[in-house]
């Protein structure tokens, strides 16, 4: 038979706290400053023994002062719903990846026809290839031009005019 929810937490919410090295006490004090309300030391004894049922307020600023996600304190499996969090995050970030290298090529696939079309006045301040390419480590830096501005890879002359 499977554990309900609030036996779940109330076994996890001891074990987080006990592997964090934190009193009961200290426990209350950190949920009451995330509520804005008292919690007294004997309402976590209570949760934690079953006495007491927590509310969904408590158990949310709990995992808050726990510092962990919420679905932690009520999962059978701790260990396999962290490696699913992370392998979604993982997934996440390939995609936002992807996006940010779309996003980044049509940055420098504008600012080259801006420049074509001789507007290259018109970049002045609009793009700052040196921040774009602090912030994307992958792309290489190219030296300054003659006149000591940036040269954005694949493309010629100035990248951030008036610089």
């Amino acid at each position: 038979m499977n554990a309900l929810p609030g036996d779940l937490f109330a076994r996890r919410l001891r074990q987080e706290r006990e592997r964090l090295g934190i009193s009961q006490a200290e426990l209350a004090r950190r949920i009451a400053e995330i509520l804005g309300t008292n919690v007294d030391p004997s309402a976590v004894t209570r949760i934690e023994q079953q006495i007491r049922a927590v509310r969904l307020d408590e158990a949310v600023a709990a995992a808050k002062a726990l510092d962990i996600p919420l679905a932690i304190l009520v999962a059978e499996d701790p260990e396999a719903e962290s490696e699913a969090q992370l392998q979604q995050y993982l997934a996440d970030l390939a995609v936002a990846q992807r996006e940010w290298e779309k996003n980044r090529l049509e940055v420098l696939r504008l600012s080259k026809a801006i420049q074509v079309l001789g507007g290259g006045a018109h970049l002045q301040g609009a793009v700052d290839f040196r921040l774009l390419e602090s912030i994307d480590a992958r792309v290489p830096v190219e030296e300054d031009d003659k006149d000591g501005h940036p040269v954005a890879p694949g493309i010629e002359g100035p990248t951030n005019p008036g610089a």
